[in-house]
């Protein structure tokens, strides 16, 4: 959020008015480490694009965006004794930096391949977040290994942005409407030697980005559950009283331990619901009222309510803004 707030200073654009709606009141450095709630991001970074006047804004963050932006796993990844090194402590701590995705290194053919996933339907704020953060990745590899310069493709699970000039950004290795978004290059990189590497430095940043993933997994370990379970089984999401028995508790110790948490069912089954609307919507051919039903709304109506108050816009405008964006 910090780095994004920089971006609107460089439009011009007041931090206040920004902010405004959000559950934070003032950015500054401090902010640096602190990770947001979804709600707060996708918040944020809409209203950044709109402000902004510019839909390529989540470019210019990954843009600004090093190794040492990323506190002690960027530390980490700099020490790491080769690439290959460097792309597992990624794929095993990107939560600590970035919770709403998973990155995850193969091998195919002859490639490595660092594809990035996420987590649960970004819906709206999918491209916002994966052109600042494929970017990232890039810059992050070749800070590791310039070497890699002409061998990384980038690629983009969406459409580019017109007029934008991807390959000064990029390189001409640059694909879109791809299977899969992330990266990929030579297999032979991945046991190249890093420059500067520090294997005891390496051991100490890799111990302090293992505490602070504990750390994250024991302040959440209900909430994170919960919003597992919803996912496993969209359509027909088990109630309050089935989730307990699930985890062994009564539906009054669950609710006070949501609470407890900062959340509660009903939120956590919003937010569910939510995402995979806007995944729906965005990316499937269902009819809205067969979503509403998939999504365990007997009434269109409810299902139209819901979604204004949850997104501010009918089912039927959000559809309608995304055809528009991919025509």
């Amino acid at each position: 959020m910090y780095v994004l707030s920089e971006c609107m200073e460089d439009f011009g654009l007041k931090q206040d008015e920004w902010l405004a709606g959000s559950s934070i009141s003032a950015i500054d450095s401090n902010l640096i480490e602190e990770l947001v709630d979804f709600g707060t991001f996708r918040h944020l970074a809409l209203r950044a694009a709109e402000m902004a006047n510019n839909p390529t804004i989540g470019l210019a963050i990954g843009q600004r965006l090093s190794l040492h932006s990323h506190g002690i796993l960027g530390y980490a990844a700099l020490n790491s004794a080769t690439l290959r090194d460097a792309a597992n402590l990624i794929e095993s701590y990107i939560s600590i930096r970035m919770p709403l995705v998973d990155v995850r290194s193969q091998s195919i053919d002859d490639n490595f391949v660092l594809m990035v996933e996420e987590k649960e339907p970004l819906g709206d704020v999918y491209q916002f977040l994966f052109d600042g953060l494929l970017l990232t990745l890039k810059n992050a590899l070749l800070q590791l290994l310039p070497q890699l310069r002409e061998h990384i493709t980038v690629h983009f699970k969406t459409a580019p942005h017109p007029n934008f000039p991807y390959q000064s950004v990029f390189g001409d290795a640059v694909k879109f409407n791809e299977p899969f978004a992330g990266l990929s290059g030579p297999e032979h990189f991945m046991e190249t030697a890093i420059p500067h590497a520090n294997a005891l430095a390496f051991q100490e940043a890799e111990s302090l980005c293992r505490k602070a993933f504990e750390q994250i997994v024991q302040e959440h370990p209900l909430t994170t559950k919960t919003k597992k379970k919803l996912l496993e089984a969209p359509g027909q999401f088990p109630t309050l009283e089935v989730l307990a028995s699930y985890f062994n508790m009564t539906p009054r110790t669950l609710h006070r331990r949501l609470k407890s948490e900062g959340t509660s069912y009903k939120q956590i089954l919003d937010d569910v619901k939510l995402s995979l609307a806007l995944a729906y919507l965005a990316d499937s051919e269902m009819s809205i009222k067969e979503i509403a039903y998939f999504l365990g709304y007997d009434e269109l109506s409810n299902f139209r309510r819901a979604f204004k108050r949850w997104h501010g816009t009918t089912p039927s405008e959000y559809r309608a803004t995304q055809r528009d964006e991919t025509s």
